[in-house]
């Protein structure tokens, strides 16, 4: 398909969540990877590229998935029914022996999974951050790639490795990024969190952490420093506006005033939260501070799906519950999580929105089932949030180029990658067994 022009008539556009303008038929015209125009009804004139019928499916922003562990799909379904704390150090048995190999292919079916459910852009904290950087070119997403440094745990990435993979992916148009990560406050010596704090800020890119995920590690920083984890991240400067903490369950008032002053964003995941048993973030309340909320699924062996639709309707759903309020997290706010808010959270202003002028990451929903039905402007912005499901993706498009239709990869990569995904994953249960 040629990139140059594309145009898509009959679907109804969702512009995106809070403050977008109001979702209507009509149609878009990509050209040269960016949204180039579009309009309500028929378009008034011929174009020159493709035109591909919509047949009234629904075209919103591209589902931004903002945690997720790559290599944890290898085993998913693994290590249930513990704690956080349990959870980690049966996982690591696993994480010790992955090689190159098994990572490369997990990361292809993670992403696969991930674009194949309507998610264009992933942030993937990984061990083996060389393979997943091969897979995310090789299947098409737009990714960030967050290599978890922890010097008390020997098989995690070390910080050189990250600034060498900085200096080779310096390109800001690159669909493919690399961030600091850091895994936590207690696997990661202070002197490590600084020194990771110092090499986002050389190189204008984002740190990526998990933060106050259980009560427990909160307990144990407090212990060992006296101050909530979030507290410490502010005394060793790792808070500022390009730090993106996963969780923050256990983020009290004082925490949140911190996260809100030093404008640090937060991935809300909500499956992985309840699964582990570790609480419920108060993400309402954070809202309210203006603090910027965006979505992950977390690995797959924390959720077992990587659907952003899932996630969406939990998310809104859990905290109505939560708060006795069925006006909390309305679907237009939990779609700008997933969407606009997660653009601000990675610091790319061109993404999260369909307007002109903005980057090409889209996707189609298809409105032929009954679970979806009536879809009009008036009902599709809380039909997509509590009724779809990632499996309703018709088309989905990264920087312009289509990675997906009706289910199926464009990318060569997905031949054979079925068994290749099994195999590996039957494989390496039998290496721990």
């Amino acid at each position: 398909m040629s990139r140059d022009s594309l145009c898509i008539r009959d679907v109804l556009i969702v512009p995106g969540g809070v403050g977008a303008p109001l979702p209507y038929y009509g149609w878009v015209e990509v050209r040269d990877g960016k949204f180039a125009d579009m309009g309500q009804g028929s378009p008034k004139r011929e174009f020159s590229g493709e035109v591909i019928e919509g047949n009234g499916d629904v075209l919103l922003p591209g589902l931004m998935n903002l945690h997720a562990h790559s290599h944890s799909s290898l085993t998913r379904g693994s290590a249930e029914g513990a704690s956080l704390e349990d959870w980690l150090t049966m996982v690591e048995r696993e994480q010790q022996i992955l090689t190159e190999e098994d990572a490369y292919t997990g990361a292809l079916a993670t992403y696969a999974e991930a674009v194949l459910s309507g998610t264009t852009t992933i942030l993937d904290m990984c061990l083996k951050p060389r393979a997943a950087i091969a897979a995310a070119r090789d299947i098409g997403i737009r990714a960030i790639i967050a290599p978890y440094a922890a010097d008390t745990k020997p098989f995690s990435p070390p910080l050189e490795l990250t600034e060498e993979l900085l200096q080779a992916t310096s390109n800001q148009t690159d669909p493919v990024q690399v961030w600091v990560g850091a895994h936590d406050l207690e696997s990661c010596s202070d002197d490590q969190i600084q020194v990771a704090a110092a090499l986002a800020k050389k190189y204008c890119t984002g740190l990526h952490m998990h933060c106050s995920e259980s009560r427990f590690s909160v307990e144990a920083t407090r212990g060992r420093t006296g101050r909530t984890p979030i507290q410490q991240l502010g005394e060793l400067c790792a808070l500022t506006d390009r730090t993106l903490l996963a969780h923050c369950v256990w983020a009290d008032e004082a925490d949140q005033r911190l996260l809100r002053e030093n404008g640090t964003h937060v991935t809300h995941c909500p499956h992985a939260n309840l699964k582990l048993g570790s609480g419920f973030a108060p993400v309402p309340a954070m809202l309210e501070q203006g603090i910027n909320i965006c979505l992950g699924t977390d690995g797959a062996k924390a959720n077992n799906r990587l659907d952003m639709f899932d996630v969406m309707k939990f998310a809104s759903l859990l905290h109505k519950g939560i708060k006795q309020d069925p006006r909390v997290m309305p679907a237009n706010v939990v779609l700008d999580m997933a969407t606009h808010g997660a653009a601000k959270a990675i610091q790319n202003p061109f993404l999260g929105r369909i307007a002109p002028g903005m980057t090409a990451d889209f996707i189609t929903v298809r409105t032929d089932g009954y679970h979806l039905l009536p879809m009009v402007p008036d009902t599709v912005v809380t039909n997509l949030v509590h009724a779809a499901r990632g499996s309703d993706t018709s088309l989905v498009f990264v920087n312009g180029r289509m990675v997906a239709r009706d289910g199926e990869l464009v990318s060569k990569q997905g031949c054979g990658l079925m068994g290749r995904y099994r195999q590996t994953g039957l494989d390496l249960l039998d290496r721990t067994a």
